[in-house]
């Protein structure tokens, strides 16, 4: 059976694919009729759909929904029709798929850029780092297999910036080289501090989110919180470094504990080095700016330059050509892979 992707959906097809579920609610009409209300998600989107209850069935639609749950891979065969301008999937059928029977990376949504090329690049710029106490920090993460694993193909976050495999990995080494251009710029930091912590600001990540399937976070997530896991998993190694220093120890654990910048964005204490503060400025700008393109991307139907309104950024954002016409081959290629990012930065955003 070929797959049929959400963004290939048009009203009046017909559709028989496999979806993973975002998620399910059992609903009843005005007329008291139970009927089963989903959201189905691949790597290029997501669609609602509706299976109403059968006339000669009565139980059907409590039978269906007790069949599979949440994250669970199923067929679906239905129509494709048009709800608020927007396309919603009338399903006449749905079945639970085994996971052996799935390829996974229909579902996944990827960044555009080689994990193994970006392991070299960190590799490169750990050479250059001459604190020999940060050194053997770094290396000690690099080693370590299943870091190495989890930290190749997890997403930055949930849905508002680099929401895609690989998505992590993508937004630090983007940190890491602005704060060596900045290290250069502000000649008075701590070049190889302000680079370790770039590094391990938002490790935490791994374990806050769940991205085996789709993206939610983690029950540890939500009870502990990436600032608070990735400071102790840095500080595990950082005890099986013999003589490291307890002051450099207690910065790097500053910035990260402090690179949210603020205590009522979650971060327990406040940037109070330099190192700190640009880490808090270029991680909130990295968010902020793949943040905006995935308000534009959300807003691609919207006639006109401008968004519709961002909840987030409490503003409309202008999603015109601000080219003026005038390109080199290099605004060409950033364009064009703003565009390709774009695509993935809002698959899983919630209702």
């Amino acid at each position: 059976m070929k797959k049929v992707f959400v963004d290939e959906f048009s009203v009046g097809r017909e559709i028989d694919s496999i979806f993973l579920v975002r998620d399910k609610k059992l609903k009843k009409t005005q007329h008291d009729k139970p009927f089963l209300d989903l959201n189905l998600i691949d790597k290029t989107g997501k669609v609602n759909a509706k299976l109403w209850e059968k006339r000669d069935d009565q139980s059907y639609v409590e039978r269906v929904y007790e069949s599979f749950g949440k994250n669970d891979f199923v067929r679906v065969t239905g129509r494709v029709e048009s709800y608020r301008e927007s396309n919603q999937l009338n399903v006449d059928t749905i079945e639970l798929v085994d996971d052996e029977d799935v390829e996974l990376s229909d579902f996944q949504p990827t960044g555009e850029r080689n994990p193994d090329e970006m392991v070299k690049e960190f590799v490169k710029i750990n050479d250059g780092i001459k604190n020999p106490h940060i050194k053997k920090l770094i290396a000690s993460f690099f080693k370590d297999n299943g870091f190495m694993s989890k930290f190749k193909t997890a997403p930055a976050a949930k849905k508002l910036h680099q929401a895609y495999l690989g998505g992590l990995m993508e937004h630090t080494l983007n940190l890491v080289n602005i704060a060596i251009a900045l290290a250069d710029y502000y000649p008075f930091v701590n070049r190889d501090l302000l680079i370790c912590g770039a590094l391990f600001h938002d490790i935490g990540k791994m374990e806050e989110l769940d991205y085996v399937r789709s993206f939610d976070y983690s029950d540890t997530g939500r009870l502990l919180g990436h600032i608070f896991i990735g400071a102790e998993m840095v500080k595990e190694k950082i005890d099986k470094i013999d003589d490291f220093p307890k002051t450099l120890s207690d910065m790097i654990l500053h910035m990260i504990l402090s690179h949210h910048g603020e205590l009522q964005f979650g971060s327990p204490v406040l940037p109070a080095i330099p190192e700190a503060i640009i880490l808090h400025q270029i991680d909130n700008m990295d968010a902020k700016v793949w943040g905006f393109l995935g308000e534009m991307e959300r807003s691609i139907d919207v006639d006109g330059n401008w968004t519709k309104y961002s909840n987030v950024y409490n503003r409309f954002i202008y999603k015109g050509d601000t080219s003026f016409g005038i390109e080199s081959d290099d605004d060409s290629n950033r364009k064009d892979t703003r565009k390709k990012k774009r695509s993935a930065l809002s698959l899983f955003d919630d209702e």
